[in-house]
């Protein structure tokens, strides 16, 4: 009798932890633009990180969790007062989140790796 209700006890505790865990979005920026921009944005569904200079080849870390469907956008503001809009084309949705590197690189296109 015990036994059962430990399995079950433990198995609503591993459904919790994991549906917490899915939608849950982790990207690393990489800026590898040749230029320190002072301001890089990065924008899913209901969340958005913004950081303040960030040197060549520096690394940025945004998280949070998408409240609906949509694309990672990122927003890049140079030193010189330029500004680029940058669609990524990844996909991101409450359920299953977005995990990887995105790196800026300096012919203007996002390079996406996935965990």
């Amino acid at each position: 009798m015990w036994t059962l209700a430990a399995i079950l006890l433990i198995g609503v505790a591993m459904v919790a932890i994991a549906s917490y865990l899915m939608g849950r979005t982790r990207i690393v920026l990489v800026n590898e633009t040749g230029r320190e921009l002072r301001v890089l944005t990065a924008r899913i569904p209901g969340e958005q990180c913004v950081f303040e200079k960030v040197p060549v080849h520096g690394r940025v870390v945004c998280q949070g969790r998408a409240n609906g469907d949509g694309d990672l956008f990122i927003d890049l503001e140079f030193t010189d007062g330029s500004k680029v809009q940058l669609g990524t084309g990844a996909f991101v949705n409450p359920l299953f989140g977005l995990r990887g590197v995105a790196t800026v690189n300096a012919d203007g296109g996002v390079s996406l790796e996935w965990d």
